[in-house]
């Protein structure tokens, strides 16, 4: 039985100053919305903005210098909206297989000065810039050496950063991660985890029309 993960509470107390182009933010935004139906939910409204445009802005505006996005399923429509945001776009051909394909596929992406991967979910607009520099201010805080998970009211959320060397070991869990996930596979195995206090946002992911009601 794997031994339990060390969680810890971050808390950011002064200026950080490290170089944030550390850090490599990968938008997962490959899957096919079957929960939406025929509807692909990225292009929907909530709360009257485009779902994928507030969740680029958001990432945009936030001290991220390295944001990629990665699509598959109706790329075309999604190309058409990503020509007004400076992001690298890559493409999943496999992403019929699941978030995993995607998360493999970061790996072809990542270039010699990083030290952290931010894995952020394109479904998740509520997610503000605050909150992504939160979470950024604490894993540089922690040395960029543990996995940093947001927390909002002691449940933790989205989007996660991974430092690259425990990115490297968990892709190799791969039958761990197509039955549990990433961030179960993550809380079951023996790493060190620090939480970032953050918004409700980080908790609110839209997969079914009941979420935008």
């Amino acid at each position: 039985m794997p031994k339990k993960s060390k969680i810890h509470h971050g808390r950011v107390e002064r200026k950080l100053e490290q170089p944030l182009n550390k850090v490599a933010c990968f938008i997962l935004a490959a899957g096919m919305s079957k929960r939406m139906g025929s509807e692909n939910k990225l292009l929907k409204k909530y709360k009257n903005k485009i779902i994928i445009n507030q969740t680029l802005k958001n990432h945009s505006e936030s001290k991220l210098e390295k944001l990629n996005i990665i699509i598959g399923h109706d790329k075309e429509s999604l190309k058409d909206t990503l020509k007004n945001f400076q992001i690298g776009v890559i493409e999943n051909d496999n992403y019929m297989s699941g978030m995993l394909s995607s998360i493999k596929r970061i790996n072809d992406y990542i270039d010699n000065e990083v030290t952290g991967i931010m894995i952020s979910l394109a479904d998740m607009p509520l997610v503000s810039s605050k909150d992504i520099n939160s979470i950024l201010d604490t894993f540089l805080l922690h040395d960029e050496k543990k996995i940093c998970i947001p927390e909002f009211n002691g449940r933790l959320g989205n989007p996660i950063i991974i430092p690259l060397e425990i990115y490297k070991k968990i892709i190799q869990y791969e039958n761990l991660l197509k039955d549990k996930g990433l961030k179960s596979t993550i809380l079951d195995g023996k790493f060190d985890i620090v939480r970032a206090r953050s918004s409700s946002g980080v908790l609110k992911d839209l997969d079914t029309q009941k979420d935008f009601n």
